[in-house]
């Protein structure tokens, strides 16, 4: 194991019982409805001692991200609950407004237009919430458990320990810059100037008939690896020849399986893949990612379990008045150590390795 005596990773409790549940995106509703099936109170205790654990990716498109992050920090502080950080909190900790974040970030009329009805979050509590997510870690392990939000990285866990900076965000920061120099003195550095310079509102533009794009291509696989933080929150990427748009820009990376090359006998959970329970729906881009059945263990050592479910794409049905009832999405927890999957509308399942 890491050693726990770094702030960006942290012990579970040993010898209890823990539920692992997926990203939420401020789906306030399905997170009542999965607490209730998983035998939880209203401030997030059980009966049997069990204690909850989050991947991640609390907020973001979903209708109540404020209700959602009120809740899990209370019980975090009560020690109902364990959580770390996610893509979607780390960009709100370095102050970078992504799509779907208009509830938090002010003049997102974009946002507005997709995502609302949604509750904003006060701009009196704002700083609190800041303080409160710098201070949740990358990384909750225990002998048979391992937590991170996008990918158990070896290299990138090492690359933590050779920064003496202990705040979140100044590390974040400090790895970027690194990133900036040393992108300069590669072969890429000139292409991609050139890419930004010519397609910079092409990039952004839905309608615009991109072609693939060589400079940006690489400028995002090699950021996606060089900074730990971004690495660990937002998994690895592979080059495709294929461009696609989502989240607003142009992409020329792909999420890489990575879970293909884990060979360690401490199982992991993770989320922020966007997983499909029923196998429909998947984007083209993301059809690589998942071969297997959504109860199945990932790896070639089947020791990597994905509990993200899509709930994060709710908003799309809403658009289409289709009731949570008809959901395709749903938010997921893993009972640990019963490998036992509890979706939010109260049916279970069991996890299964193929071999």
């Amino acid at each position: 194991m890491y050693s726990d005596k770094h702030s960006f990773i942290r012990p579970l409790p040993v010898n209890t019982a823990l539920d692992v549940i997926g990203d939420v995106h401020g789906e306030w509703e399905a997170l009542q409805q999965l607490l209730h099936f998983l035998g939880y109170n209203e401030s997030g205790q059980h009966k049997h001692g069990r204690k909850l654990v989050f991947v991640g990716d609390l907020c973001d498109r979903g209708p109540d991200s404020p209700a959602v992050l009120d809740w899990v920090t209370n019980a975090v502080a009560a020690e109902n609950a364990f959580t770390i950080i996610g893509n979607h909190e780390l960009n709100l900790l370095i102050n970078d407004p992504k799509d779907g974040s208009g509830w938090y970030f002010d003049n997102r009329p974009q946002d507005e237009a997709r995502f609302a009805p949604w509750q904003h979050y006060s701009k009196t509590k704002r700083s609190q919430l800041q303080e409160t997510l710098s201070q949740w870690p990358l990384i909750l392990q225990r002998d048979d458990l391992r937590i991170v939000h996008a990918a158990w990285l070896p290299d990138s866990i090492n690359k933590l320990f050779q920064c003496s900076e202990t705040s979140l965000v100044k590390q974040y920061h400090y790895w970027e810059d690194r990133f900036s120099d040393d992108f300069r003195q590669t072969e890429w550095y000139e292409p991609y100037m050139q890419e930004k310079q010519q397609l910079d509102a092409e990039l952004q533009n839905e309608h615009y008939p991109m072609t693939f794009q060589p400079g940006v291509a690489h400028y995002d696989l090699l950021r996606s690896c060089h900074n730990p933080i971004r690495a660990l929150t937002s998994g690895i990427q592979a080059i495709t020849q294929q461009p696609f748009y989502i989240n607003g820009r142009w992409r020329f990376t792909v999420r890489k399986p990575w879970w293909q090359q884990y060979n360690d006998p401490v199982a992991v959970i993770i989320g922020h893949y966007w997983r499909s329970w029923y196998g429909t729906g998947v984007a083209e881009h993301r059809k690589e990612l998942f071969q297997e059945p959504p109860t199945h263990w990932l790896g070639k050592q089947q020791q990597v379990y994905c509990v993200d479910f899509s709930i994060g794409a709710r908003w799309r049905e809403r658009k289409k008045a289709i009731t949570p009832a008809n959901s395709q999405m749903h938010l997921a927890a893993l009972r640990w150590p019963e490998k036992l999957i509890m979706l939010n509308n109260g049916k279970y399942y069991s996890s299964k390795r193929s071999h």
